[in-house]
């Protein structure tokens, strides 16, 4: 199963990658979408990186490094691109995917093994 879920990560991260780093197309619609996709991405990317680890997320302090590292590197990366844009609000909405995931992880972990 761990194989499973690492293989579902990483085409998350070509996927997130891929759609971070091309030409936007103009199909939001609404203004506060792209925070949503942002939030979404990182909440997911969270899960699967704590479902491909042998320790919890919440003890891995270099995988949650990791996790910003890639969100603070597709802002930098967008920054050169002169179709996109890099914006520090992308970021903190990445930031907060994370932070949310692994304050409820544990609660729906314990709820789980009861």
């Amino acid at each position: 199963m761990l194989s499973l879920y690492r293989s579902i990560l990483f085409s998350l991260i070509i996927f997130i990658s891929f759609s971070a780093l091309s030409e936007p197309s103009n199909s939001i619609s609404f203004i506060f979408m792209d925070k949503v996709l942002h939030f979404s991405a990182f909440f997911i990317l969270s899960i699967f990186l704590d479902l491909s680890s042998i320790k919890p997320l919440n003890e891995s302090k270099g995988l949650i490094f990791l996790l910003i590292f890639y969100a603070i590197s597709i802002e930098v990366i967008q920054y050169f691109l002169p179709y996109r844009d890099a914006e520090f609000t992308d970021f903190l909405f990445d930031l907060l995917g994370v932070l949310v995931y692994l304050k409820i992880a544990p609660k729906f972990k314990q709820g789980r093994s009861k």
